[in-house]
């Protein structure tokens, strides 16, 4: 595996555990199928990150019986919840879009995805494009409301 497939397996290890890691053993290549999406007829940054979401949703569900319940590499057991599944697709979706050269329609589509309550896409735009003025306080407020300013 190289490149970003190698970094989607990593992420979605750290975050989800070996263990269950070994039930899906496919479920980096799953998970670039959606992100190649990206681009493809006009599918924007929102839409992916909404299928993302529902993947991992439906893999965790059927994964673990229904009870949400993963255990992590350092045995501890801790329940996916819709934050935890939502927050855990909108960084991989991150992982994406990071890489992606600078350009209108990307701050575009980052813009969008940070009004559709994208964290990532919000630390993008900060990070990137340096919004000037009120916008840019009104990004920063809401990532420190929300623990996400890092």
């Amino acid at each position: 595996m190289t490149g970003r497939l190698e970094q989607i397996e990593h992420f979605l290890l750290k975050n989800l555990g070996h263990a269950f890691f070994q039930v899906n053993p496919d479920l980096a290549y799953s998970a670039n199928r959606i992100l190649l999406g990206v681009g493809a007829e006009d599918t924007s940054l929102t839409t992916i990150w909404h299928r993302l979401d529902s993947f991992l949703f439906n893999t965790i569900y059927n994964t673990t019986s229904h009870t949400m319940l993963l255990i992590m590499d350092d045995h501890q057991t801790m329940r996916a919840t819709e934050a935890f599944i939502t927050d855990l697709a909108d960084r991989l979706l991150a992982l994406f879009y990071s890489d992606q050269p600078q350009s209108s329609e990307l701050e575009a589509q980052l813009y969008d995805l940070s009004r559709n309550g994208s964290f990532s896409a919000m630390r993008e735009l900060l990070a990137r494009y340096n919004p000037a003025g009120i916008e840019r306080e009104m990004i920063v407020r809401v990532l420190e409301e929300n623990g996400q300013l890092q």
